[in-house]
C-alpha cells in the first residue's frame, strides 16, 4: 500500500521536493502539497495540491487523520514559525511522523556590510537611523513596522500587487518572482540608488542575488534572524530530505 505524504509548501524547496518524490517514488507513495492560498497564481507543483488553511493545529490534526497521512514534511518558509508550530502540535496529536526541511543559510560575501537584528521592529529602527533609500524584500504582512519612518524612500518588492496602497510615507512598488539574476539586482539597486537592503535571513539560492548585489553596490544589508524550528527531525536541503524519505519508506517488499 502506498504511503501518504503531506507537504506544507509554498516554497521553491517544496516544489522541488514534490517533483523529486513523484519522479523517484510514484509507485510507493502519494504526495499532497498544501499551499496557504495567499498567492493568486502559484507555480505548478507535482502531485496533488490543495489550497487554504487547516484551522490551526486542531484542524490540521483532524486533516491528518481523515486523509490517513503517514508523514508530514514541513517545507514552509523559514519565517513561517506559527505554521511550523501548528504542524508539530498536530503531528504529535495525530501520531503522524514529521520532518522539517530547513533551507540552507546564506554564506555572506566577505565584502558585505551585514547587520543582524532580532526582529522587524529593530530592523525598522536601524533603517530610520541610518538609511536614505531602502530596498524592502520582507513580504507584505510586516511592512507596518516601517510606516512611521518619514525621511526614508522605500523600494518595495512583492510577488503580486497589493489591493490597497502601502502605508509608507514615500515608496516605489516593483513586482517580481524569484529566482532573481545578480546583474538585474545590481542594476535595480543602482537605478534606485539603494543604500540599505532590508530582508529576512531566509537562506537558499533563489534570492541570494540581492545579498551579493548589495555588497556590489556598497549598500548595507539588515538581516532579520530566522526563528528556530520546532524540535524534531530536521534535514538541510531537498536532496537530504529525499534521502530521509527513502530511508523512511524502506526497501520495496
Amino acid at each position: 500500500m502506498k504511503k501518504n505524504i503531506l507537504i506544507l509548501g509554498g516554497t521553491l524547496e517544496a516544489r522541488r521536493l514534490a517533483t523529486a518524490l513523484n519522479d523517484q517514488y510514484a509507485d510507493r507513495l502519494t504526495t499532497l502539497t498544501s499551499l496557504a492560498g495567499v498567492t493568486r497564481n502559484p507555480e505548478p507543483v507535482a502531485g496533488d495540491v490543495r489550497s487554504g488553511g487547516f484551522g490551526g493545529a486542531d484542524g490540521l490534526a483532524q486533516f491528518l487523520k481523515s486523509e490517513a497521512i503517514d508523514l508530514l514534511i514541513d517545507a514552509t518558509h523559514p519565517f513561517a514559525a506559527q505554521i511550523s508550530q501548528n504542524a508539530a502540535q498536530a503531528c504529535e496529536s495525530a501520531h503522524v511522523a514529521r520532518l522539517y526541511l530547513a533551507r540552507p543559510n546564506w554564506t555572506l560575501p566577505d565584502r558585505s556590510d551585514c547587520v543582524f537584528v532580532p526582529d522587524m521592529s529593530e530592523a525598522a529602527l536601524l533603517t530610520a537611523r541610518t538609511a536614505r533609500r531602502a530596498f524592502l524584500t520582507i513580504g507584505r504582512k510586516e511592512l507596518g513596522a516601517f510606516s512611521d519612518i518619514p525621511d526614508v524612500h522605500f523600494v518595495v518588492r512583492m510577488i503580486e500587487a497589493p489591493a490597497q496602497p502601502l502605508n509608507l510615507a514615500s515608496y516605489d512598488l516593483i513586482l517580481g518572482r524569484p529566482p532573481f539574476d545578480l546583474d538585474a539586482e545590481v542594476d535595480l539597486m543602482r537605478d534606485y540608488e539603494i543604500d540599505t537592503l532590508v530582508t529576512k535571513a531566509s537562506g537558499g539560492d533563489a534570492t541570494f542575488a540581492k545579498i551579493e548585489a548589495a555588497a556590489t553596490v556598497d549598500a548595507r544589508t539588515i538581516l532579520i534572524r530566522r526563528p528556530a524550528p520546532p524540535d524534531g527531525d530536521v534535514v538541510w536541503g531537498v536532496d537530504n530530505a529525499v534521502g530521509w524519505v527513502s530511508d523512511w519508506i524502506g526497501e520495496p517488499a
